[in-house]
């Protein structure tokens, strides 16, 4: 009698080496997908860690001498916020709602970070208010933000 197919040791094998294929494909897939999971955690922990821990504010404003106002920006935070990156200025200003240029007051690339509880002074293109006031309001990296309400009723050209 001829037989035609397999032994059953063969088959047993091959079943063998199928499961252990499948298992091994699994572990790999679940194993990638874990950790993908895990370094998107980590990374929207690290975010929050960093703007629950960061902070700006305008501490005061004043008439420079060209005639604009300049702003003292203070890093209230615990973490070093970058202001200019690659050329590209990463905090906003804006004045009534409209968004205004800045530089830096001595200008330097060392300015382009601010470290905790350093300040920095921006010159902006905002005309000193004359009988009127402007309401100046900067937004910096991490959701930080501050305003403040200039106007001419200090007699030392402060805000």
């Amino acid at each position: 009698m001829k037989r035609k197919g397999i032994t059953p040791l063969v088959g047993t094998a091959l079943l063998v080496l199928i499961a252990i294929s499948a298992v091994t494909s699994a572990a790999v897939f679940i194993r990638d997908t874990t950790q993908q999971v895990s370094d998107s955690v980590n990374e929207r922990i690290s975010q929050d860690q960093m703007r629950e821990n960061s902070g700006i504010d305008i501490e005061y404003a004043y008439n420079n001498s060209d005639g604009n106002i300049s702003l003292v920006v203070r890093n209230t935070g615990r973490y070093t916020l970058t202001v200019e990156e690659s050329d590209r200025k990463l905090w906003n200003l804006y004045s009534d709602g409209r968004p205004v240029d800045y530089d830096y007051s001595g200008g330097g690339a060392s300015q382009k970070l601010i470290d905790p509880d350093s300040t920095l002074t921006l010159e902006t293109e905002i005309e000193f208010p004359d009988g009127d006031y402007a309401t100046i309001n900067l937004e910096g990296t991490y959701g930080t933000s501050s305003s403040i309400i200039c106007d001419e009723s200090n007699p030392d050209g402060a805000c």
